[in-house]
């Protein structure tokens, strides 16, 4: 689907404490374990609580040279606020996905975009008996998408990486995360089945 761009432009939006930062930075170090360049802008709204958080991950082949997206080939919102402020960044012929328990946004041009809903609260929440975790079954989503540029081995060793608290190992929370991310991917993986 997108496998096959030089360099793959990923927008993640939604409101804070949705852990959109994370998936960013997980994607993005999955990326680089892959031999890929990464990088990630992170963009906060200006209110001190209710707000939105942004990610922007830049995936490519050679090195990026411009960290700024334009134009993204993938778009995550988890929100409405998210998708009515950032959906217009979406090239034609892009990829939308939504948190689809939360929201269900009309969608205009829809048959210029792949739409996937994913009811991602839900997955957590059967997953791992935690809703907080929907952002990291997000990120399996978009791993079933651009598989084999991100490798769930990668997405899997990102985890460990980034679950540890004061220096140490969090091994609950990392076993937490690593389930819920691989619902996400399942799901992703049958859903790209059925497009097909």
């Amino acid at each position: 689907m997108l496998q096959q761009l030089d360099q793959i432009r990923i927008r993640l939006m939604g409101l804070g404490g949705h852990g959109i930062v994370f998936a960013g930075r997980l994607l993005g170090m999955a990326a680089a374990m892959g031999g890929l360049d990464s990088i990630l802008t992170i963009t906060y709204s200006p209110e001190q609580r209710g707000g939105w958080s942004r990610a922007d991950v830049i995936i490519a082949k050679e090195m990026v040279d411009y960290p700024l997206i334009d134009e993204a080939d993938l778009f995550l919102a988890t929100t409405q606020q998210a998708f009515n402020l950032e959906f217009k960044s979406l090239r034609k012929g892009g990829v939308f996905i939504y948190e689809s328990t939360i929201y269900k946004p009309t969608i205009p041009n829809l048959g210029s975009y792949v739409v996937i809903p994913v009811p991602a609260t839900e997955i957590a929440e059967k997953t791992t008996g935690r809703k907080l975790t929907m952002n990291v079954v997000l990120v399996g989503i978009i791993t079933a998408i651009l598989e084999p540029v991100i490798k769930e081995d990668h997405i899997i060793n990102a985890i460990k990486g980034m679950t540890r608290r004061a220096g140490k190992l969090d091994t609950s929370v990392q076993e937490m995360n690593i389930k819920a991310f691989q619902a996400g991917l399942d799901y992703g993986k049958k859903y790209l089945q059925e497009l097909r």
